[in-house]
């Protein structure tokens, strides 16, 4: 079981080219094979004694990626110790992997790599941006298992590592699991596996925090007042120097996200030949789903937009939301700078860290609700394709329920004080009456 140095001239044979170079290694006498890392590329040397002489072989196994070389040298050493391959014959490991793609007749769909780009590309029910999510989350994934990794000698703890990672938020963990049943389950479908490595991996449960990112149309307000009291202590402090400055964009955009339920990229690609004001419509047709939807315009968005046309100088197309640094061309608000204005604003305002711009949809939802809107014509307003989706809206926040324990139990009680607000409402009559009468007798005499 001796490990110990060894300083070591090889004899290397790859390509039909002679490479001979020095090396110092670290091996376990009794291994009948070790694995050595030369210029971030993993080779495989194989250790065997003839006549009281030990001899080696070294291959390389074309891979950075540590998990999948001992994974190779695991089978290779399996299959050494077994004499079904003899390394110190005519086997080379490239030679070894070309036999096993002829026999599994899948010689262009053997790696990680290629297998991602099929699936990306046969995925053609998707819009560019669910393939686009997919192509990220199969980097990422081919970056820590590497790409040459063959699909079959995947496994459940693979995935587990990628999608489980200690950093990652939950909501976050549950996507990167998402994304991979998908890819998993169409390996498995198409029989690249044998069977499916992630389906009975558990999604972990996500908070449900809904209530922490959404607002009221009464914080709402609150924030804009921030915003004006923000804006005027710059401009009276003569640190507002240009239009942009202003932001001025901040009320009509944040509202279209809150009263319309927009999302901050289909805000800043909204026109305004999609904005009907005699109708009281708005014609989405930059959604995620790719299908166009119609929202309708509440009174205190309408208010805004028409406002906001005017201040605009009233154009009938163009963007709704250009940037005000170019006066030269129309160029798009920065998504990035929506969120983090709003955001700031928010967290000066309210004492709940969790709102960001997005949570103005899902408070959009919860205010469509509570206004008494089906789940059916709330979905259709927030462009949902799944009734699932919009049921998240459903929450009921701790005002939600004060209120109505308020209102159950205060039911017999407001019916009585109705009943009392009545009888004095007759008595008053009664006085009023019996006083005009008073006077209409001392008249008469």
């Amino acid at each position: 079981m001796g490990i110990f140095m060894s300083q070591l001239s090889i004899f290397h044979e790859q390509n039909h080219e002679q490479i001979f170079f020095s090396c110092t290694r670290i091996y376990n006498r009794d291994s009948m094979a070790s694995l050595q890392k030369r210029s971030k590329i993993y080779y495989i040397v194989f250790n065997k004694r003839i006549n009281g002489k030990d001899f080696q072989k070294k291959f390389s196994l074309g891979t950075s990626k540590k998990k999948l070389a001992e994974r190779k040298k695991i089978e290779y050493e399996q299959l050494f110790s077994e004499g079904k391959i003899d390394p110190f014959g005519d086997w080379t490991p490239r030679t070894h992997e070309k036999g096993n793609q002829i026999v599994s007749n899948q010689t262009h769909l053997i790696t990680l790599a290629d297998l991602a780009d099929s699936f990306i590309q046969k995925r053609s029910q998707a819009n560019d941006t669910t393939k686009n999510n997919y192509r990220r989350h199969l980097n990422l994934f081919i970056k820590q298992v590497g790409g040459t990794m063959p699909v079959t000698m995947l496994t459940e703890n693979d995935i587990r590592d990628f999608c489980f990672k200690p950093h990652l938020k939950p909501a976050t963990q549950a996507s990167y699991l998402r994304h991979m049943k998908v890819f998993t389950g169409w390996l498995y479908e198409n029989k690249h596996t044998k069977k499916d490595i992630a389906k009975n991996i558990k999604k972990p449960r996500v908070p449900n925090n809904f209530s922490e990112k959404t607002i009221t149309e009464l914080q709402l307000r609150e924030i804009f007042f921030t915003y004006r009291k923000d804006i005027y202590e710059k401009k009276k402090a003569r640190q507002i120097v240009t239009k942009a400055q202003s932001r001025v964009w901040f009320r009509p955009v944040v509202s279209v996200a809150f009263y319309g339920g927009l999302r901050v990229k289909e805000i800043v690609n909204l026109q305004w030949q999609q904005v009907n004001f005699s109708k009281k419509l708005i014609t989405d047709s930059n959604t995620k789903s790719g299908m166009e939807r119609v929202v309708p315009m509440r009174i205190q968005l309408y208010d805004i937009l028409i406002a906001w046309n005017r201040y605009q100088k009233n154009p009938k197309s163009g963007l709704v939301f250009p940037s005000e640094k170019n006066n030269s061309k129309q160029i798009k608000l920065s998504k990035h700078n929506i969120s983090r204005v709003f955001k700031f604003y928010a967290m000066e305002t309210l004492e709940n860290n969790g709102v960001n711009f997005h949570g103005l949809r899902h408070s959009c939802g919860t205010e469509l609700l509570r206004m008494g809107y089906d789940i059916n014509e709330v979905a259709k307003i927030l462009g949902h394709s799944s009734l699932e989706v919009t049921r998240v809206y459903e929450h009921l926040t701790s005002k939600d329920l004060t209120d109505k324990m308020l209102r159950i139990e205060g039911e017999s009680s407001e019916h009585e004080k109705e009943k009392q607000e009545l009888r004095d409402e007759i008595e008053k009559l009664e006085r009023e009456n019996a006083k005009l009468k008073d006077q209409t007798i001392s008249l008469r005499k």
